[in-house]
């Protein structure tokens, strides 16, 4: 595979911070226990466990750390290691402030971690990291024969997004400077770099698609089930008669305007939903995935993957109550997001487990859901809701610039404070919601479970 990632939590982050760091400019070390997500380019090193040795037990310098790796890693740790088919990565500190490995670091790793990839019998990868007083982390592996080759993407996800590439985009292009200007070269630089799931190209994905192109995005992932047709054509951006008269995957028309467009957005058109193998390994590849579905199961599904592989995710949703005869009751653009230390949407009401339950059903025996429906053993599941254009670009721009302030850092408040944002249009106000909580007690046991989490991968059927 030609990629690797490393993602953590927000919270281990901080608990690196502050071990690696401790005052006195001397380096320290850390273990860190990863489990593994597999994608479609590449694999993905997830921070699980991590393991401070105690200060008095190494031999710490302003330029190098020894530490007691055997008692450290004990051999039973080694056993459980294997069986679970994780990967270890070494982490250590310079306080001098140098970003990457010094020729120290070289001997120091490939004395270890060549031995340390010997005790198993397979090719997953070991690692070695380096973190800056700032917090920027860089990484690599390294294999049996001590070769090391680079961690592209080293990801810390909370309600601020980290996002530390390797690879410089090159020189930009005459339509990126007024988001340079806005933003800053830096962010313009993460934004080339990135990699964008879109789950759902209709009303609000389709903007979402739309946003994300024009703001100099380098690649995305785009997802859905569905054709073009005449009857949704006023709320695809970018789709056509013709789309619709040739009934074209919306996947397939959103990449044939973007590539028209010309920016030089890389797209990656999939046909299908969440439960396809093939769809999930190429989310595990994102840097960042949307949520644009309106089914309880899709919102549950993508509340697995972001959890279990360490993705941010941003929920768009619109809430509209129609009376039938001209007349709103209710128009509310919602924008959800969620990281994994955080309240899901599951935490939030956003949908309930009877709702997936019950669509499920419908999908797999429609008979059996309906005789189940009306016995009032299973929930009724939601009918389309009425499409307003207007209200779903709100809802879209609520998340995307979310989006650009947590990876930016724009905002005068804290990030937190905008876990859930709804603009209600019916009562002319703007609410947001830090959206405090725990994790799900379903979801939280495979956090950071990457392909071990039973909740994404026993509800992924047969491509």
């Amino acid at each position: 595979m030609s990629e690797t990632t490393r993602a953590m939590t927000a919270g281990s982050h901080a608990i690196l911070m502050d071990y690696l760091f401790p005052g006195d400019g001397l380096e320290a070390a850390a273990v860190l226990i990863c489990n593994r997500g597999t994608g479609r380019l590449g694999r993905r090193l997830l921070v699980a466990d991590i393991i401070c040795p105690p200060y008095e037990e190494c031999r710490r310098r302003p330029d190098e750390v020894l530490w007691p790796f055997a008692e450290t890693v004990s051999p039973e740790l080694i056993t459980e290691m294997d069986r679970r088919n994780q990967s270890l990565v070494t982490i250590h500190s310079h306080p001098e402030g140098e970003a990457w490995f010094s020729p120290i670091d070289d001997k120091n790793d490939r004395m270890l971690l060549a031995s340390v990839s010997g005790w198993f019998d397979d090719e997953r990868p070991q690692g070695a990291a380096v973190m800056r007083a700032d917090g920027l982390i860089r990484a690599r592996t390294v294999d049996e024969t001590g070769a090391f080759a680079a961690i592209q993407t080293v990801a810390v996800v909370g309600d601020d997004i980290k996002c530390w590439k390797l690879a410089a985009p090159g020189p930009a292009e005459p339509h990126e400077s007024r988001l340079k200007q806005t933003f800053g070269q830096g962010t313009l630089e993460l934004l080339r770099g990135m990699r964008v799931g879109v789950v759902g190209c209709s009303g609000t994905g389709s903007i979402v698609v739309e946003l994300l192109t024009r703001n100099a995005v380098g690649e995305l992932v785009i997802v859905d089930d569905d054709a073009l047709d005449t009857v949704n054509l006023n709320r695809i951006v970018n789709g056509t008669s013709a789309d619709a008269e040739r009934q074209a995957p919306k996947v397939l028309a959103l990449r044939d305007a973007i590539d028209r467009i010309g920016l030089g957005t890389v797209v990656h058109a999939l046909e299908g939903v969440t439960d396809s193998a093939a769809i999930v390994n190429a989310l595990v590849d994102c840097d960042v995935i949307f949520g644009c579905v309106d089914t309880a199961f899709g919102r549950y599904h993508l509340d697995c993957i972001a959890s279990a592989y360490l993705i941010p995710y941003f929920d768009v949703g619109v809430d509209l109550d129609a009376d039938g005869d001209g007349g709103i009751h209710s128009a509310d653009a919602v924008a959800h997001y969620v990281h994994p230390e955080g309240s899901s949407l599951l935490s939030r009401g956003a949908y309930t487990m009877d709702q997936v339950t019950a669509e499920l059903w419908r999908r797999a025996d429609p008979a059996y859901y309906d005789q189940q429906r009306l016995a009032g053993y299973l929930a009724e599941v939601g009918e389309d809701q009425p499409a307003v254009m207007s209200v779903n670009m709100q809802a879209s721009c609520l998340a995307f610039n979310d989006f650009l302030a947590r990876v930016a850092g724009f905002r005068l408040d804290a990030n937190s404070d905008f876990n859930t944002q709804r603009c209600r249009l019916v009562h002319g106000s703007f609410e947001n919601d830090a959206a405090e909580g725990q994790p799900h007690r379903l979801l939280q046991p495979y956090m950071a479970a990457g392909d071990h989490s039973l909740l994404v991968r026993n509800n992924i059927t047969n491509d």
